[in-house]
């Protein structure tokens, strides 16, 4: 008899002892998440430092969780195509779209609102009601970007003829040379771009929206390491809704100039 516990013992000791150790290395990682570049007030470059809304909000949450994270900010079809094969833990931030839950797991609460809007140069403004509006113009958006289905129809269909770039900076270039009639990007983020550039009033929003204000999430990766990990999950949405609850997004958000 006691051979046999002893043989146990040699057997599955060592199994326990992987398995250990195999979770005492996925917890020593870091969470890697990708988040658009230059994206202010919600991601960006200062001095050298990062910094930004969706930046703050989730290195504080990760801080509560004890545990590390790395955030690099790349172009969005980059963080886009790094969530569908893994090469991300994680992203920031994203509309919620139905089709995109094949790849992502998206994350409760969102970690801010925002609205999508046209911008012209002052003096070309015109009423936006739909697509259609923009039917024969030349629109700037940045890659990859998905407004909604009714835009991305247009689009495929050819009645918007879209140019895509890696960054609203350069789509604001590009309508003050005159080599776009307009852009859609997000409204507040746009707008202090528009006036760290000296831009203020000689490139505006049109009033209605392309997409209403909405919230944007922090997203898992289905191919990456913690979308099966129902606890980690849980611990983070407990994390994000007591950082709302508390009135630390406010904070971060009023630190940025938004109300």
């Amino acid at each position: 008899m006691r051979c046999i516990v002893l043989l146990r013992i040699k057997i599955f000791f060592p199994l326990i002892l992987t398995l250990f150790m195999s979770e005492a290395a996925l917890c020593s990682e870091e969470f890697y998440v990708m988040s658009e570049q230059n994206a202010p007030p919600y991601v960006f470059i200062e001095n050298g430092k990062k910094k930004g809304i969706d930046y703050d909000i989730i290195i504080e949450a990760a801080r509560r969780m004890g545990i590390d994270v790395k955030i690099d900010f790349v172009p969005w079809l980059r963080m886009y195509k790094s969530l569908e094969n893994g090469a991300c833990d994680g992203g920031s931030a994203f509309f919620h779209i139905k089709e995109r839950e094949s790849f992502v797991i998206y994350i409760n609460p969102p970690i801010h609102h925002s609205s999508y809007v046209v911008f012209v140069r002052s003096g070309e403004e015109f009423e936006y009601s739909s697509p259609a509006s923009l039917y024969g113009k030349r629109v700037g958006v940045t890659r990859g970007y998905r407004l909604n289905k009714e835009f991305s129809e247009a689009v495929t269909s050819g009645k918007i003829n879209i140019e895509e770039v890696d960054n609203v900076s350069l789509n604001i270039q590009k309508i003050v040379t005159g080599r776009l009639d307009c852009m859609v990007s997000n409204r507040d983020a746009t707008l202090i771009q528009l006036r760290n550039a000296g831009l203020s009033g000689k490139i505006v929003p049109l009033e209605h929206p392309v997409i209403e204000a909405r919230g944007l999430h922090l997203v898992l990766s289905r191919a990456g390491r913690y979308a099966k990990d129902r606890n980690f999950i849980s611990r983070l949405e407990s994390v994000l809704r007591t950082m709302k609850e508390d009135g630390t997004f406010q904070n971060i958000y009023s630190l940025y100039g938004l109300p």
